[in-house]
């Protein structure tokens, strides 16, 4: 199972926040690690872009100093290292442009948790006013009894 973060547009009308919904998935990004600035430009990510450029040609310029192979384990580390943190600077960049991180939601793919965000969302009770606010942060998933903080009981709970 895959775990989805959704970011929802702050301004924006009520019709169209489903249509600009945006999953980001968490965990590592594989395809950031194989072909980072294409990853970047492929999400429109230009903070991301300019500080791996930024890295790249300070890796590059030291080369003279520091010798070929080290060079090469910095570049590794740069690939790496953009692969952890590709969604995280997506998930920045979304927030700087005006989304709201609005819900986490798991699916075996992106369809499937698109769908079930959006069949909780829509199931939710909506305010009677005519707000353009998105709907308040969601969560859906299992449901915990009472008495039980993650998988230890309360201290003093009976079953």
């Amino acid at each position: 199972m895959a775990i989805f973060s959704v970011h929802l547009p702050d301004k924006a009308a009520p019709e169209v926040v489903a249509e600009r919904a945006v999953f980001v998935r968490d965990g590592f990004a594989v395809w950031a690690l194989l072909f980072g600035p294409l990853w970047f430009l492929r999400h429109r990510e230009w903070l991301g872009l300019g500080g791996w450029i930024a890295l790249a040609v300070l890796i590059t310029l030291s080369e003279r100093w520091l010798g070929p192979v080290t060079s090469g384990g910095f570049e590794l580390i740069l690939a790496i290292a953009t692969g952890v943190a590709a969604n995280d600077v997506r998930r920045l960049s979304l927030r700087l442009r005006g989304f709201r991180e609005s819900g986490v939601v798991e699916g075996e793919s992106r369809d499937a948790a698109e769908r079930r965000f959006f069949d909780a969302w829509l199931v939710q009770p909506r305010p009677a006013s005519s707000s353009s606010t998105p709907p308040p942060v969601l969560h859906p998933g299992r449901s915990v009894p009472p008495g039980v903080l993650g998988l230890f009981p309360e201290s003093g709970a009976r079953p």
